[in-house]
């Protein structure tokens, strides 16, 4: 028995019964997207392997590619999404996770390196979102998404020559809606390659949502708006100050927080998403 649930970015998302259990079967036709859902999936089985406390990786099975096919199998979670868990967790439980989420950075940050990058990576990386800007005729002439982007140049050219943060291990989509929720364990999926594989990337990421709130925009449900705001604040807060004793993250988490929301201007579709981005980009700026 197979049920198909809905999937991002090309894929076709199914529920398969295995007899004894069930597994989930991730799979796309899309040529071009097949080489970095494979090396998504390499992420992900490697980051099954290590053992964190609180923090679980689901199981890569097996991995099936083709020239024109990929599909990938692992293991189903039963768990809850973030917002059927926020909706009926205490103050305890949230508190836990926070504890969970700082663990798993911090092991991320102990097995990164201190490195010195040239900023002409965050540059051309800028320069990419601007080509794709331009061939986006939803946004591609639209005037204030242009002067975010000139304001934005300024910030990424006044940065360091080397920017000085630790590189080695990232979530790389560390958000809400990819963390499954099952009691004290919390499952993370849907890794993600990098144009940079830092901690300081998966700081931006889960702040994007704790601070922003980018995964309740493209909630599609109702919730109780005021439990999560409350919530998310107190998770936004206590990952803010308790990273806050790193200069790197002091120092630059703006500017890739910046650069976080400008790689979402680039596939904006949709009215409502355009006026909630420029607002959080002025915001930053």
């Amino acid at each position: 028995m197979e049920i198909e649930i809905k999937g991002h970015s090309g894929c076709q998302i199914d529920i398969v019964n295995g007899g004894d259990s069930l597994f989930i079967n991730k799979s796309t036709y899309d040529k071009d997207y097949i080489p970095r859902l494979y090396k998504q999936a390499l992420k992900q089985r490697n980051a099954s392997k290590i053992v964190y406390q609180h923090i679980r990786v689901p199981e890569i099975y097996s991995i099936e590619r083709m020239d024109e096919y990929l599909n990938i199998k692992m293991e189903y979670i039963y768990s809850k999404n973030y917002v059927d868990y926020f909706e009926d967790a205490g103050f305890d439980q949230i508190s836990y996770f926070i504890k969970a989420l700082k663990i798993f950075i911090d092991s991320e940050i102990e097995n990164s390196k201190m490195t010195s990058i040239n900023k002409n990576i965050v540059i051309n990386k800028y320069n990419d979102i601007c080509d794709r800007v331009a061939k986006n005729d939803f946004i591609s002439k639209d005037t204030d998404i242009y002067i975010i982007l000139e304001k934005s140049l300024i910030v990424f050219t006044e940065l360091d020559e080397e920017i000085n943060i630790p590189v080695g291990q990232c979530h790389g989509d560390l958000t809400f809606s990819n963390i499954l929720f099952n009691g004290n364990n919390y499952y993370l999926i849907d890794f993600l390659d990098s144009f940079l594989e830092s901690p300081l990337l998966d700081l931006v990421k889960i702040r994007q949502d704790s601070n922003y709130g980018w995964s309740q925009l493209m909630y599609e449900h109702d919730f109780d708006i005021v439990r999560m705001k409350i919530i998310s604040d107190k998770i936004d807060k206590e990952i803010d100050a308790y990273y806050s004793k790193y200069d790197w993250y002091n120092k630059y988490y703006n500017a890739f927080q910046l650069m976080n929301f400008l790689r979402v201007v680039q596939y904006a579709k949709e009215e409502r998403t355009v006026v909630f981005l420029k607002k959080v980009l002025n915001s930053i700026l």
